[in-house]
């Protein structure tokens, strides 16, 4: 009986404790600058970033030209060129649509699968997807959540938890410079 009130115990504290670590788009509210991706995620910007590994081992690393802008009817285009220590190229273009509530918009892109929702409260914007990523002879979807956070003088801090059947194969952490 002991044994049973220690299990129940330790679970109700794992939860608890679970439930502290989770970072919300709501604790951002109020934060300065703010981040207002119609602003920002307009004209040119460079990327510099590292891959790691499910261990946390750099494996790869990155620099990329980002060149955004907007239409009349408040639809963002950001294209991404990058180019990794090992030579690959990379392209992407991100259309950002905006939704109702003018602080949410919904993202698409080429090797993004279905819809990516994005939100942006305070200095930080939080992005959801699933990206299809090249693996062996086919390829595999990897479930993503970018939090992007506006610091001074243009910068942001991207990191990224990269995921496989709710399991972390990955980290990307990259820093944006608005030009």
């Amino acid at each position: 009986m002991k044994r049973a009130l220690k299990m129940k115990v330790a679970l109700v504290m794992a939860f608890m404790f679970a439930g502290c670590s989770s970072m919300q788009i709501e604790d951002f509210t109020g934060a300065k600058p703010e981040f207002i991706p119609q602003e920002y995620f307009n004209g040119k910007l460079m990327a510099y970033g590292i891959v790691k590994d499910r261990s946390g081992k750099i494996i790869r690393s990155f620099k990329g030209e980002l060149y955004g802008s907007w239409d009349a009817n408040g639809v963002g285009t950001l294209d991404e060129y990058f180019v990794y220590n090992d030579g690959e190229k990379q392209r992407r273009t991100w259309m950002l649509s905006p939704t109702d509530d003018p602080k949410k918009f919904i993202g698409t892109a080429g090797d993004i699968v279905g819809q990516a929702p994005m939100v942006a409260n305070g200095n930080t914007v939080m992005i959801d997807y699933t990206m299809r990523v090249p693996y062996g002879n086919g390829t595999i979807d990897i479930d993503v959540r970018d939090w992007l956070h506006l610091q001074e003088n243009g910068v942001i801090i991207n990191h990224s938890k990269m995921k496989k059947f709710g399991i972390q194969v990955g980290e990307l952490v990259i820093t944006i410079i608005k030009e």
